[in-house]
């Protein structure tokens, strides 16, 4: 399947009919693996020249194209916009008619940035149009300082809940609960912590209530890191906020929640998955970064994973019918590796249905079904009312009971490929786990294509990679021999500015491929002990996941440590 053009920009040349429809799907492309902007791969391809694209724009929105050069950016009108709002939005002031403040945008195609912009600066907005490079290179020089959590911290510390309105530290009306979401340095404390989430390329984002303290950590390549927490007083305040944006129940905070939130971050538009949770101390909320441009991008050759490995995965997911496992912890990659699959079969003939909870990546072309346990949205459920849709690939998010498990079996044996996922430590225990549940060795034997098991370890900071020679105690518990250890290294990272001192950078993933043959399968159905499972099928080939991890460890990588703790 081609990467789906999503860029605004790309869209009106196509609809222009100023360039192919394949080179803009290539500009598509290259955009979504190499972050570089759309107008400047446009020019570098020899497509649409800048000045041409930035009058195109102008025509569109009945506006005109300015040259920032001869413009003078005072400290009066660079004021007109603060330095975390500029940067996140990217985006400059160019001066003020009455009101109506003039603005130049990177993204001026974009109105959910001219709405979000428009409602924080309280007022209305007029945009014109300039080369991108220029409103860049103004925000690097007139927005070089870095707006920092200790500046809007400071901010806050003047911020104050009406007195009268909160009792023992809750806000008692539901108005006034709306009315400090909506406060502006409460807006901007978010959006803050959301752009650093971007910048550092967290996962993960945690805001936590403890009694005296209100704690704020990212996950980093899997590592938790802490931000400078702001006043205890404000946790309602800023959950308030983040249930806004995610457009829930404000006035709920007895019961469990879960939403999207969909906003704009250094002009990336990016969605974020958010779950609230009753504690004794409050609303601890926890939002999961689901790029949306991911899946445009995703495909199992850009996960890196080994041939062997590849070849097995494209075997199991390419047959007209069976069962494909991918196993793993929570935060592996299973559902990364699912999609990258389901990117390789979506096709214009083929009917691909999922069942998810939740559904993390709306993706063109396949029908998603988002499992509601507490409306009897079961998986069981949803895969009973899929078999009559007429589906050729089903995934299913988790099998986690022996009904749903009994269905994907009968749907994979009733002519359908069902693509589903475990929670189990290696490839060889997703059969033993399959069988606990209480299918019937026969049935996993002849059903089963394969089970992926996988991890995700962290990589090292290229700018501060080192080498050391191995040791005797770390050959010791690779378990490895002399042979095999002779004459290789191991890295590791010192620590540098760009990966904040950690010594890593990035994560990539280990894989262990288990692939049906005739021999597997009667041992599955001869119901052998897990132990004698994995033990013949590495006899038979299989690569494990601590061979995978000597593969990362010795290419440099990955580390050591990262090896032994993940494998």
């Amino acid at each position: 399947m081609s990467d789906v053009i999503t860029n605004s920009l790309l869209v009106l040349i196509r609809e222009r009919g100023m360039a192919d429809v394949q080179d803009l799907e290539a500009v598509q492309g290259e955009h979504n693996l190499s972050g570089d902007p759309v107008s400047a791969l446009l020019a570098k391809d020899g497509l649409v020249d800048v000045p041409t694209q930035l009058e195109l724009i102008a025509e569109y929105l009945g506006t005109d194209v300015l040259d920032l050069s001869e413009i003078e950016f005072t400290d009066e009108l660079v004021d007109l916009m603060p330095l975390d709002m500029a940067k996140q939005y990217q985006c400059v002031p160019i001066g003020l008619d009455g009101e109506v403040m003039h603005l130049s945008m990177v993204d001026p195609l974009n109105p959910t940035v001219l709405d979000e912009l428009a409602y924080q600066l309280k007022r209305p907005l007029q945009v014109r149009v300039a080369a991108p490079k220029q409103i860049i290179d103004i925000l690097e020089k007139k927005y070089s300082g870095e707006a920092s959590f200790d500046d809007l911290i400071e901010e806050l510390g003047g911020y104050h809940l009406p007195e009268e309105e909160v009792d023992d530290g809750e806000v008692k009306s539901l108005e006034i609960l709306e009315e400090v979401g909506d406060d502006m340095p409460i807006v901007r404390f978010v959006n803050m912590v959301l752009y650093q989430s971007l910048k550092d390329s967290a996962s993960d984002i945690h805001f936590e209530p403890f009694e005296d303290t209100y704690q704020i950590r990212m996950k980093v390549d899997g590592t938790m890191k802490l931000l400078t927490p702001p006043p205890r007083e404000l946790a309602q305040a800023i959950s308030s906020r983040l249930k806004i944006m995610a457009n829930l129940n404000i006035a709920e905070r007895r019961l469990p929640q879960d939403g999207r939130i969909a906003t704009i971050i250094a002009g990336e538009e990016l969605v974020f998955r958010m779950s609230t949770l009753p504690t004794q101390f409050g609303e601890s909320v926890v939002l999961r970064l689901l790029d949306k441009n991911n899946t445009d991008i995703l495909s199992l050759d850009v996960l890196k994973i080994p041939d062997n490995v590849h070849k097995s995965i494209i075997h199991c997911v390419e047959q007209p019918n069976g069962v494909f496992l991918v196993t793993g912890p929570t935060g592996s990659g299973k559902t990364t590796t699912l999609y990258a699959a389901l990117r390789r079969l979506n096709k214009i003939g083929v009917k691909i249905i999922t069942a998810e909870d939740p559904v993390e990546f709306p993706v063109e072309g396949i029908v998603q079904c988002q499992i509601q346990e507490t409306m009897g949205m079961t998986f069981a459920k949803a895969l009973k009312s899929f078999l009559r849709q007429d589906p050729d690939i089903i995934l299913v998010g988790e099998t986690r009971d022996l009904e749903t498990a009994s269905i994907t079996i009968e749907a994979a044996l009733t002519g359908h490929l069902v693509v589903t996922t475990l929670h189990t430590n290696s490839s060889t225990e997703a059969i033993t786990r399959l069988m606990d549940m209480g299918v019937e060795p026969f049935l996993i034997a002849s059903s089963i294509n394969g089970a992926l098991a996988q991890r995700l370890v962290k990589t090292i900071c290229p700018k501060c990679i080192v080498s050391t020679p191995i040791t005797k105690d770390q050959r010791e518990m690779l378990q490895i021999s002399d042979e095999e250890a002779e004459g290789k290294e191991i890295k590791y990272g010192t620590g540098c500015d760009a990966c904040n001192n950690s010594g890593y950078k990035g994560r990539c993933g280990l894989y262990e491929m288990l692939q049906m043959s005739d021999e597997i399968r009667e041992l599955i159905a001869n119901k052998v002990p897990a132990l004698v499972l994995r033990e013949k099928a590495i006899e038979f080939g299989m690569q494990t996941l601590r061979m995978d991890g000597l593969r990362v460890m010795f290419s440099g990588e990955s580390t050591f440590e990262e090896v032994m703790k993940f494998t």
